[in-house]
């Protein structure tokens, strides 16, 4: 978290070359954080994106003309994204992604170790460590719950070191 992952995908959709009507955004419905009916990152950038529940609501989604599809918090889109992703990529429509790849437990968040295998390009982003300021690539829940996934910002979550992470996690696990 806070290492600007929906601020790069915004970056990557700003930065195509694809007509912007061959390309779609989406994010999945339990991320209503911010805008709605729009990709939000935390530093106030935004597009337009649609909110789909789950992963097979890309297909009517899709025009014959599309060619890029971006999906923002790609986590939380379940295990069957990566069937769908890989009928996207048979169909010769490129797909970018952006998600936390590893819960707050350290363990690959959903489908995102099949994700990266089946990537042909792969950008880890690290945020700063909310404690000493060093890189950090680990989330840190700041309430206790047992809940996998418990959407939220600064309120519920920090960004931390091994380290600080493995600090705050000592009696946890």
């Amino acid at each position: 978290m806070f290492a600007g992952k929906t601020t790069r995908l915004i970056g990557l959709y700003n930065e195509s070359e694809i007509d912007i009507n061959d390309r779609i955004a989406v994010k999945p419905l339990i991320d209503n954080r911010y805008h709605e009916g729009k990709i939000n990152s935390h530093s106030g950038l935004q597009m337009m994106g649609h909110r789909i529940g789950k992963a097979e609501e890309i297909y009517p989604l899709i025009l014959p003309n599309t060619k890029e599809i971006y999906i923002d918090e790609i986590q939380f889109m379940g295990n069957y994204i990566t069937d769908v992703i890989g009928e996207l990529l048979m169909n010769g429509i490129r797909v970018i992604g952006a998600g936390l790849d590893k819960d707050y437990l350290n363990r690959d968040f959903g489908p995102m170790g099949k994700l990266k295998k089946m990537a042909n390009t792969h950008i880890e982003l690290a945020a700063r460590c909310h404690v000493c300021n060093k890189p950090a690539y680990f989330t840190y829940r700041t309430i206790d719950s047992e809940d996998l996934v418990l959407v939220g910002h600064n309120d519920l979550y920090q960004a931390r070191c091994e380290a600080h992470w493995n600090e705050g996690m000592t009696g946890r696990i």
